[in-house]
């Protein structure tokens, strides 16, 4: 069964507040690239997901 949800996420490079769709049905965690909306720099989100429960995830800089 196919779970999908918004989440907000914050830009790592100008901190601009991003709308993304997310999977929740993902598991293990899976990590892929998005440009932000604003600046355009490539944000990796990890996104884990635990089944029931809203997906965790979390953005960074290409190169950390």
């Amino acid at each position: 069964m196919e779970c999908m949800k918004t989440v907000m996420i914050q830009c790592p490079y100008c901190g601009a507040l991003n709308e993304e769709l997310i999977d929740c049905s993902i598991m293990p965690p899976e990590e892929y690239v998005e440009d932000c909306e604003v600046c355009c720099s490539p944000i990796v989100l990890t996104v884990q997901s635990v089944e029931g429960d809203e997906p965790v995830v979390s953005a960074r800089r290409e190169n950390e």
